[in-house]
């Protein structure tokens, strides 16, 4: 990883400066940003473009202190619209050398075409267009460059991409100590980098399963003392994030992880197990944390009322009463959510619906939440002839969005790695150095 370090010490030292300038300089990122995208694509340096967009979206995500007079991280929030439309365009420039695009696209067609048809209902088509447009763009574009990068990198591409990754979640540790104001809530909890701990609780199971996948299909290699600074980094951070969400998602990826190593038909009875006993475990996971004297730290006492979101999903539902077949575009929960913030949280809750498939009815109807699955299963049931884990990523996916809302979102740092996660199982990405193979060709 410290190669890595090395090898894009120019390029990490411009974004050093990107954002200096975007937090001091004032409007003078706004001209610099786009000059400097478009000077990585006119030279075809893919990678750095990737790892733009990445950044870019962790830095949006972050939330001011409080009683902060203003946003220094704005200009993310920004410029952050602008990253697909580049991504699309040199994609379109150099068509040839992205061929062949990978298929992620493809299975999801039907979900875009009614969440597209849903804008109709819209409370403000203005915005709903602009995220229809967002998270299609992502969708399309981000499997195309990891697919590229793949072949042309190999195991450089994957080696970088992990230490890009751990070293934002470094720096958030630092912030910790350096200055706790930014990298802790005024609760005491950690955020890191991240807008909230439980966006970071996402983050970290989302990095981990990318960590786990690499590792297994041998797209890099990890020395031991490597694979040590990932686990700590990662694990650290989802303790003192005290994200019960991040940690159980974690939890079921691993067990069921391990339990495909095993065998595959065992996992999925383990699976059906835990589906058809949630109660039972659900009671005996209280009574060992309370064993132990963990009360406070998993906040036994909100578990079951969920920290106020059972209160969202009560709310949601009944509105949702009103687009149930379609809903109102991408966008669409966030808009009725916010009209209602006021009594919404005299009444304990505070944010939006919380629950990714609660939030994508709201946008998509029934009919629409119905194909997002459906080509995500399709998805699954396809990888499963090349490798099982994909039971693993899919079990603690589906429990992960269960509490949090961010599948309906396109433009934030956990899309992104979703859908690299999903690039590696639907093109069958494997450890070949395609650069060596290609040099070979030539020759």
């Amino acid at each position: 990883m410290i190669i890595a370090y090395k090898e894009h010490s120019q390029f990490i030292l411009i974004l050093i400066v990107m954002y200096v300038l975007g937090v001091w300089a004032g409007p003078l990122i706004y001209v610099l940003f786009p000059i400097m995208v478009t000077l990585f694509g006119i030279k075809r340096r893919y990678f750095e473009l990737f790892i733009i967009t990445l950044w870019l979206l962790i830095l949006s995500d972050y939330v001011p202190v409080e009683n902060a007079t203003h946003d220094d991280l704005q200009f993310a929030k920004d410029l952050k619209p602008l990253l697909p439309i580049f991504l699309l365009a040199f994609i379109f420039l150099s068509r040839d050398s992205f061929k062949p695009f990978p298929k992620v696209f493809i299975y999801f067609i039907p979900f875009f075409i009614i969440v597209t048809i849903a804008l109709m209902y819209s409370t403000n088509v203005t915005i709903g267009l602009q995220k229809n447009v967002s998270f299609i763009l992502m969708y399309f574009v981000v499997p195309i460059y990891v697919l590229h990068l793949h072949k042309t990198m190999g195991e450089s591409f994957w080696k970088a991409l992990m230490t890009f990754i751990i070293g934002m979640l470094t720096i958030g540790i630092i912030l910790k100590f350096a200055v706790p104001e930014i990298g802790n809530l005024k609760s005491g909890r950690f955020k890191g980098v991240l807008g909230n701990p439980n966006g970071l609780g996402v983050f970290l199971n989302l990095t981990f399963i990318l960590w786990v996948l690499i590792r297994e299909f041998k797209l890099a290699s990890f020395t031991k003392k490597e694979n040590r600074l990932i686990l700590i980094v990662i694990f650290l951070s989802l303790i003192w994030s005290g994200s019960r969400n991040g940690l159980m998602s974690v939890l079921l990826f691993y067990m069921v992880y391990q339990l495909v190593k095993i065998n595959w038909f065992i996992a999925i009875v383990a699976v059906f197990g835990l589906v058809a006993f949630n109660d039972q475990i659900f009671e005996i996971v209280v009574s060992i944390v309370e064993f132990f004297g963990l009360q406070d730290y998993f906040r036994i006492d909100s578990i079951e009322e969920g920290s106020g979101r059972k209160i969202a999903w009560i709310f949601a539902w009944q509105q949702i009463q009103e687009y149930y077949f379609l809903g109102g575009g991408l966008g669409h929960d966030e808009q009725i959510m916010r009209a209602n913030y006021y009594w919404l949280a005299r009444a304990g809750h505070q944010g939006g619906v919380h629950n990714s498939y609660l939030s994508m009815w709201f946008d998509s109807g029934i009919i629409g939440l119905l194909a997002y699955f459906g080509g995500l299963l399709t998805i699954v049931f396809k990888s499963m002839k090349n490798s099982y884990l994909i039971l693993a990523f899919l079990v603690s996916f589906l429990f992960n969005i269960t509490y949090e809302s961010w599948l309906v979102g396109s433009l934030n740092p956990f899309t992104i790695v979703l859908l690299i996660i999903l690039t590696i199982f639907v093109a069958n990405l494997k450890g070949v150095n395609y650069q060596v193979v290609n040099e070979q060709v030539k020759e």
